[in-house]
């Protein structure tokens, strides 16, 4: 609108000045140029996960870092396979959070994952429920006054068979939500064909960058900073996914090999971050890789956000927020590393 002011104004003072002129040539000032409008820089995003049956969200909620995160993504409601959702164990939380990250501006979706082995894809292969899910979706979005929705599809076996009606069941949702509903996904990020079309119905595309060797024997790094960049240019070149639309992974937990933390990692060998920190010490926050343990500290952290910064890419989603440091250990959170790299250098 200003520029076309500033056009208008410029039209009218030629005018006048023409209407003015005398017989004798009197000179009209020359037309002032009008400079060339900027392309708009990309404003990065964070993304965090929030798992609301996480066991730690009683004592972590209050302790988020809402300064560093422009969005949370719910989880999980469960995709059952008649095409419901089961929400009971994190229905009594939904508003909680919606209010809270309102007041920070910062933006709500709920995310959605199987409801049992199996079930997501059950749903969306049958045309009846898949039906009802997508009315679903959009359903409790509004119900629950959200932002929008996050599609988190991680049943990989018979990927060649189902995915078809994984892509039919995209379009489909995106073609009955409300225009201002985000519609995100979170994605495997380079080991599965998602073609070029699954790319134009999401917002946003988040790809987990991690886990990669973590399930065998043998001790390795499962989110490197060379397959993070690996992973972003893939979708951007060979998914054409523009960049603004990519957003790269982060995981806030690790994986140990090592005999005397298996009393604090998960079944197939996870770690938090803050369990790390707490038994290898506060050093590991500058490191990948104690012993038999490897994961992402704050340096590798805040690199894989500077290439995204520097090379126009969405951002960056954090896969969890609760198993960041806690609050002893402030200055060694994660998401400050993100927030200080993406948020306030902006």
């Amino acid at each position: 609108m200003t520029r076309l002011l500033q056009t208008l104004s410029i039209v009218i003072c030629i005018f006048i000045m023409s209407c003015t002129s005398t017989s004798s040539g009197a000179n009209i000032l020359p037309i002032p140029e009008i400079p060339e409008t900027q392309p708009e820089k990309v404003q990065q995003v964070v993304i965090g996960y929030l798992p609301l049956d996480d066991g730690e969200f009683k004592t972590q909620f209050s302790s988020i870092e809402w300064k560093y995160l422009t969005h949370i993504n719910m989880s999980f409601a469960r995709v059952k396979a008649d095409g419901t959702l089961n929400v009971e164990s994190i229905r009594d939380r939904i508003q909680e959070v919606r209010e809270t990250a309102r007041k920070h501006n910062v933006k709500v979706l709920i995310s959605l994952a199987k409801n049992g082995k199996g079930e997501f894809t059950a749903a969306i292969n049958d045309p009846k429920a898949r039906k009802e899910l997508v009315k679903q979706i959009v359903a409790f979005t509004k119900e629950y006054e959200l932002d929008g929705f996050d599609i988190d599809y991680e049943e990989y076996d018979k990927w060649d068979v189902y995915f078809p009606s994984l892509l039919v069941f995209a379009k489909s949702l995106y073609d009955a939500k409300a225009k201002e509903m985000l519609m995100t996904c979170a994605v495997n990020s380079r080991w599965l064909n998602y073609g070029t079309e699954w790319q134009q119905y999401f917002d946003y595309i988040n790809l987990m960058s991690y886990d990669r060797g973590a399930f065998t024997e043998t001790p390795t790094q499962h989110a490197s900073y060379d397959d993070f960049v690996k992973d972003l240019e893939y979708w951007n070149t060979v998914c054409m996914a523009s960049k603004d639309k990519i957003v790269g992974g982060l995981p806030f937990y690790g994986y140990s090999w090592d005999e005397s933390l298996k009393d604090i990692v998960d079944n197939v060998r996870g770690i938090r971050y803050h369990a790390i920190l707490e038994r290898l010490g506060t050093k590991a926050a500058e490191l990948d890789v104690i012993d038999k343990t490897y994961y992402n500290g704050q340096p590798t952290i805040r690199k894989k956000c500077k290439f995204v910064k520097e090379n126009g890419y969405a951002g960056v989603m954090i896969w969890q927020l609760f198993q960041d440091a806690h609050n002893n250990n402030q200055n060694l959170k994660l998401i400050k590393a993100v927030g200080e790299t993406i948020i306030l250098s902006r």
